[in-house]
């Protein structure tokens, strides 16, 4: 039997991990013990869940002085439990979780990376953090990152899979796709980046071509919710569950996933949104000046914009509105593209392969 350990600063943990718990639990079976570290920062963890070892310190979302401050503590309760439990897989998701492991058996404890973010901030603090995610991963068996883009960053020297976070279900049908009037515009997933949504809000206000929906939670929604109040075209539908992702793609036109560009990490990374965009042929808006803008652009399989730009969001909003036949050659483009690309699945096997291959070796 392995014993698999997961260490995730945020409670609940993130979809991708609970896909990686369950694709774990899959491969292994009856021969896989699963078990989570994580830091119950909102006051969220009531019902006890089997296998989780949960830290509860009060620490708000997008306070990150207040978390700094108690992150020694954290990392107390992650050595004191990792050293008690001895699990045989350490996952640290996040480089920061990379601090809060420490020294494992090097002959028979594995420590995977799971690179979900770079780091990012501002310029000398942004240095710092990467010398020090440099530094902790030279303890590290196997590095998986979340996007493509995210190898330009480190030496070819650490052993690196890419584990994008496409979708673990399989997509029974994709609605032959005829844009709506109004146009339905939505973002959907966690709602932070108030300063770039806003920007969202302001392109569609008045305006009774559009109708744009926010479909998730996130720190950012009560502001976002009061910034838009009175707006008839502005819709906040709350918390989803993962499964009802597909209805909530199947009903929309275009999706936004313009993250703020000036983040270094954004430049790099993949979100959620555009595999599942794929997989339901919707066509989507990235944000300029970044590799995801850039691929897609010359994939013809998205559109781009300056997500701090009122105009240039209207600009690009009224040409989509004005020329709906190229929002359906593009969402025939996608669905080509899209079958040719490799699952989930077949990209967590190259991840159980290097376990295997890791636990083989020490057992010749």
């Amino acid at each position: 039997m392995l014993h698999f350990l997961l260490i995730d600063d945020s409670f609940p943990i993130n979809t991708r991990n609970t896909k990686i718990l369950q694709s774990l639990a899959q491969h292994y079976g009856k021969q896989a013990r699963i078990s989570v570290i994580t830091w119950d920062r909102a006051g969220d963890y009531a019902e006890p869940l089997a296998g989780y070892h949960v830290y509860q310190k009060a620490s708000a979302y997008g306070q990150k002085i207040q978390k700094l401050m108690n992150l020694w503590g954290y990392r107390q309760f992650c050595h004191e439990k990792i050293n008690s439990l001895k699990p045989d897989v350490v996952i640290a998701s996040h480089w920061n979780n990379l601090l809060m492991v420490p020294r494992l058996n090097r002959e028979r404890q594995m420590f995977i990376y799971e690179n979900l973010d770079a780091p990012t901030e501002a310029y000398l603090i942004r240095k710092t953090c990467t010398m020090l995610e440099h530094w902790q991963m030279r303890r590290v068996d196997l590095t998986i990152h979340a996007s493509r883009f995210y190898t330009e960053l480190y030496s070819p020297k650490h052993r690196q899979l890419v584990l994008e976070n496409k979708p673990a279900f399989p997509i029974s049908s994709v609605r032959n796709y005829h844009p709506h009037s109004p146009l339905k515009i939505a973002f959907i997933g966690l709602l932070r980046y108030p300063e770039i949504l806003s920007v969202l809000i302001d392109s569609v206000r008045g305006d009774e071509r559009f109708q744009l929906s926010f479909h998730g939670d996130g720190h950012a929604r009560k502001s976002l919710e009061e910034y838009a109040k009175g707006e008839p075209n502005v819709f906040f539908t709350g918390r989803y569950a993962y499964e009802d992702v597909a209805s909530l793609y199947q009903q929309t036109d275009v999706v936004w996933a313009a993250y703020p560009n000036k983040d270094f990490n954004v430049k790099y990374a993949i979100s959620n949104k555009f595999h599942e965009s794929l997989a339901f042929g919707v066509p989507t808006i990235y944000a300029e000046q970044t590799r995801l803008g850039e691929f897609v652009e010359e994939q013809h399989i998205g559109v781009v914009v300056d997500p701090y730009s009122v105009q240039s969001v209207k600009t690009l909003l009224n040409h989509i509105a004005t020329h709906p036949k190229n929002l359906e050659e593009m969402s025939e483009n996608m669905q080509v593209f899209h079958q040719k690309q490799s699952s989930w699945a077949e990209n967590f096997k190259d991840v159980t392969d290097c376990i295997d291959q890791f636990f083989k070796v020490r057992e010749t």
